[in-house]
């Protein structure tokens, strides 16, 4: 079905944080994800995605790569979708020293269906990005503002986690 799409990155003029480990058992960022989320941004489990889990047994320390894509609902048009990526080596024993960089990016978007022949013409468009324009937008920037709020809520809850300064 075809729509109309509007879409912002949270957290211009970069697009991701980042943040750099170097100490124990790095894995357990990952391994607290999930439950950190539910209580941070009040999500459902189906709102949780791993889109790519790579782990490495072969070598020591092991290496592993993750993305996490988590979608936030924030009213009937628009939505944000958090992307948390985290690479690094765990030892085989996690009192070692191993390694995890994780970077925290977002992005908000805003879908408007364009399901029927009325909504598919010119002035319908026109009419929705008036609309957008004159009385969304101030509530889009709202949306950025919580994003960026959440995505820095989301790295302190990383450092405390990992006990970085």
């Amino acid at each position: 079905m075809p729509s109309l799409i509007l879409e912002d990155e949270c957290l211009v003029p970069e697009k991701y944080l980042k943040i750099e480990y170097r100490g124990p058992n790095p894995f357990l960022a990952y391994q607290v994800t999930a439950p950190k989320f539910r209580d941070i941004l009040q999500m459902d489990a189906p709102d949780y995605w791993e889109r790519d889990f790579r782990w490495d047994i072969t070598d020591d320390p092991r290496p592993f790569y993750i993305r996490i894509i988590v979608q936030k609902g924030m009213d009937s048009k628009s939505k944000i979708f958090f992307e948390i990526i985290m690479q690094g080596k765990q030892p085989k024993d996690p009192s070692k020293v191993g390694e995890l960089t994780i970077l925290i990016g977002a992005r908000l978007t805003t879908e408007y269906k364009l399901n029927t022949p009325f909504q598919r013409t010119l002035f319908y468009k026109t009419l929705l990005k008036l609309y957008n324009f004159f009385f969304y937008y101030r509530v889009r920037r709202s949306y950025l503002d919580i994003c960026r709020n959440l995505c820095e809520k989301i790295k302190s809850m990383y450092k405390e986690l990992l006990k970085i300064e």
